[in-house]
């Protein structure tokens, strides 16, 4: 199997691997304005350190952190504290759940 040649972006850069799957590069400093996506998104960093703002909060993702998850319409920012590598995947909304059934009054 013969793999493409090595990417090395300059700038921002978004490849999409799937239609709900992203890798992305953020150079050292790059900034997203507050923006909101329509479906939770999933973010997995592969390298590099990726700030996270939201209104309640701020993380600081790496490599070796969790898997983080935005819910849909959740306004965020974006700050690469280095060159940042990451894979954004988005995910569909929460699965409805069937309703019960009641069984009323069983003897």
């Amino acid at each position: 199997m013969k793999f493409p040649r090595r990417l090395t972006p300059r700038s921002h850069s978004v490849f999409r691997l799937a239609p709900d799957l992203l890798l992305v590069f953020k150079p050292t400093g790059h900034r997203e304005p507050q923006h909101r996506h329509p479906h939770r998104q999933r973010l997995r960093i592969l390298r590099g350190t990726l700030e996270v703002r939201t209104a309640h909060k701020t993380i600081v993702l790496r490599p070796t952190s969790r898997l983080f998850t935005l819910a849909a319409n959740r306004q965020h920012t974006t700050v690469a504290r280095e060159d940042t590598w990451l894979i954004a995947e988005a995910l569909p909304g929460p699965k409805a759940r069937a309703p019960s059934r009641s069984h009323g009054n069983v003897r």
